[in-house]
């Protein structure tokens, strides 16, 4: 059997699909086991394993790709743990990482609530302190002429003062490098052959980008990270290797595409939310293979709650990615997060004396009261046990969970400080969540001039189900899919994505411009990206490309990316026209109005082409999915038991049906109320919701018109 492993690693749960070579998915989830990861995914592969009547070692033995993501490079940062890095850069820019850019840096990445007493905000420290920066002088002017060569006795000096200091790694950013990156070469020759043992970033081959603090920071944050994750990723690659897998293992980007392990090393800040990234990539392949193409994606799991869009066809980047209050200049597809999930924490606010539901998460250990890890404090995964929902004959397998002591608990921190019921106060929690998640997206989309009721709603992550579908019939979205991989959507995305590699280069151009100028930009990236992936084995007939170009108005810091060619990817790349750049204009001008309002566009204020992209695709051959046909809708014979459990749009208790998913096939429909119970997620419905179950084994959710005011 010819196999496809996605395993991704969440704060959590760890998640695993593996595809044959026939399109069969067989899905396995465990929970996470910090800090020795590989035991989580050994867990969840066996669990994928025994469904199919092997073992995990038998499995990676026929295992062909296996493809990962993880939660290493968040962690690292989360926890302080980035190796020690020190920075080289132009004389006078000592400062760039404490400068960031003035108050915005006060303010930015913090809540709304922080923000609100701006005298007690202040910038984060900067990761890489000035005790380890080391000026050198040089300079490149805009126009990348030379006007202070290198003096390579100081740039040694520079290098030998770093590593007595300590150093695992040295970041490399000087002035101007990404139009003439000639004098960054030559600092990282020097620093390669004194110090061939220390990790080295260079800023114009990981951000060849305009903007001096993003830049230097996305180098401080790449240097920080290098060792630690590549130590990650060399142990995993000789741990799959001692369990017998033989195949190629390729590590998810947040720019939506895979990497090979040895290229992943080098640039560890594109596994920054990749995992979330995956979700985002599952949930478009699985909207093209249903015909949708503006989807809301919604991953619900154990940490954090992602929201990301698929806009007829197309995913949006982010624009300034960010992670903790670092900025950093990579391609990210836009995926915006809350702290917010099942293992977020519910207490009461000492100063308001209300409800609190997260930020902070008791992830998979100590976990939720009923996990049984040792958790001391109510989550929304106790309050959605306490409501009814969870089962222990279908939790992770048939994990057994404590609810006596999770009602115990609940009722002791959070129902009797409030002067409340225990019962009435798990549904204030559970509507408390909900409006949260809604918030959440409705400025996800409403709020970006998009309207849900033309999109369909994703509901993906362990918890979403008991959520989403309620939160999806107040959004009044087309319909709410559950997808059949729906807590393991990254690593369906994961098991469905491709090797990309972004290539760009920032020239500021005031419009119009000379199309022969604009061409040799892209031939220049082309050739790039097209080697790398030749070296990858990818022949002409298996790469697909695309440009685009960042654009702005003059004066103006809002820049919008716009796609060149249109439509689904397609092999080579025809020279750009005068006229093709017109169009590519008017695109602008169309998208500008689409995010800042009908009479936002003002093309006398004169244009610029800030940034050329160019997106090189290696297609990976992976199996068709072929949908079942629809039979008989009568579900009954699916009912394994009936229980009382809270039904929101209705604010009260009900008795209501359990469906045992594995019994349910295409054609099924089942009316709400009521709840569907898989191994790796539960499905709750909503009184006036009927979910009917797919050709790809996905529950399609309608919401039923309200009937007229009584």
């Amino acid at each position: 059997m010819d196999y496809i492993v996605g395993t991704d690693i969440g704060g959590t749960c760890t998640d695993c699909v593996v595809i044959d070579g026939a399109g069969r998915t067989t899905l396995g989830k465990a929970f996470s086991t910090p800090p020795d990861f590989f035991q989580g995914i050994l867990n969840a592969l066996e669990m994928a394993a025994e469904s199919l009547g092997t073992t995990a070692r038998a499995l990676l033995a026929e295992t062909r790709l296996f493809l990962h993501s993880s939660t290493v490079a968040e962690n690292t940062l989360v926890n302080g743990d980035f190796a020690r890095a020190g920075l080289i850069t132009t004389l006078g820019f000592e400062s760039t990482l404490f400068a960031t850019r003035g108050g915005f840096g006060r303010w930015s990445g913090l809540t709304e609530e922080e923000k609100r007493n701006p005298i007690e905000t202040d910038k984060p420290p900067p990761l890489i302190p000035i005790g380890r920066i080391r000026p050198v002088h040089e300079r490149v002017d805009r126009q990348g002429a030379v006007l202070t060569p290198l003096n390579p006795a100081e740039v040694e000096q520079a290098i030998e003062s770093l590593a007595d200091a300590g150093v695992e790694a040295i970041g490399i950013c000087l002035l101007w490098s990404f139009v003439n990156p000639d004098n960054e070469r030559a600092v990282s020759a020097v620093v390669r052959r004194l110090r061939p043992d220390l990790f080295v970033t260079v800023s114009h081959e990981i951000a060849p980008m305009i903007g001096e603090y993003e830049r230097t920071s996305t180098v401080a944050l790449n240097a920080c990270l290098g060792p630690v994750v590549t130590r990650y990723l060399s142990a995993l690659e000789s741990w799959l290797r001692e369990l017998g897998f033989h195949g190629t293992l390729l590590v998810m980007q947040a720019h939506g595409g895979l990497l090979p392990v040895e290229e992943a090393t080098t640039r560890p800040i594109g596994m920054v939310e990749s995992g979330p990234v995956s979700g985002l990539l599952g949930s478009k392949r699985l909207g093209d293979l249903r015909g949708e193409r503006n989807i809301i994606f919604a991953d619900l799991g154990g940490t954090t709650f992602k929201v990301g869009t698929v806009r007829e066809g197309l995913i949006e980047y982010q624009r300034e990615p960010m992670v903790l209050r670092y900025h950093y200049a990579l391609p990210k597809l836009d995926v915006v997060s809350l702290g917010l999930a099942g293992g977020s924490i519910v207490a009461v606010d000492p100063r308001t004396g209300g409800p609190r539901l997260g930020p902070r998460s008791a992830g998979s250990y100590p976990g939720p009261v009923c996990y049984g890890h040792g958790g001391t404090e109510p989550t929304l995964t106790d309050v959605d046990a306490i409501l009814g929902y969870l089962n222990t004959r279908y939790f992770l397998g048939g994990t057994s969970l404590n609810l006596t002591e999770a009602r115990e608990v609940f009722s002791r921190s959070i129902a009797e400080p409030l002067g409340m019921e225990p019962e009435a106060a798990t549904a204030a929690i559970y509507r408390l969540a909900n409006s949260m998640i809604y918030d959440l997206v409705h400025k996800t989309t409403v709020q970006r001039g998009l309207d849900p009721r033309s999109f369909v709603l994703f509901s993906t992550g362990g918890t979403a189900g008991m959520h989403l579908p309620a939160v999806g019939q107040a959004l009044g979205v087309a319909a709410v899919v559950v997808p059949h991989s729906a807590s393991v959507q990254g690593a369906f995305g994961l098991a469905t994505s491709d090797i990309v590699h972004e290539e760009l280069t920032t020239r500021p151009t005031r419009w119009p411009v000379n199309a022969t100028a604009v061409n040799d930009l892209f031939d220049a990236l082309l050739g790039k990206v097209t080697a790398q992936l030749a070296r990858e084995g990818f022949g002409q007939d298996q790469i697909q490309l695309t440009r685009a170009i960042d654009m702005r108005y003059r004066r103006q810091v809002h820049i919008i990316t716009v796609p060149i060619d249109h439509g689904e990817p397609r092999d080579g790349l025809p020279p750009l026209t005068a006229a093709s750049l017109d169009e590519a204009i008017d695109r602008f001008e169309t998208l500008y109005r689409q995010k800042y309002g009908a009479e936002s566009t003002f093309r006398e204020a004169g244009m610029e082409l800030v940034t050329f992209r160019i997106r090189g695709t290696g297609i990976v051959p992976k199996p068709s999915f072929p949908a079942a046909p629809l039979g008989d809708p009568d579900a009954q014979g699916a009912i394994v038991e009936w229980r009382r459990a809270y039904v929101a749009d209705a604010d009260r208790t009900d008795t209501m049906p359990g469906y045992d998913f594995s019994r349910l096939r295409p054609g099924h429909v089942i009316p709400g109320p009521a709840i569907i119970w898989t191994p790796i997620t539960t499905v709750v419905l909503q009184t006036r919701q009927q979910a009917r179950v797919d050709g790809y084994q996905n529950l399609v959710i309608h919401t039923r018109p309200a009937g007229p005011a009584v």
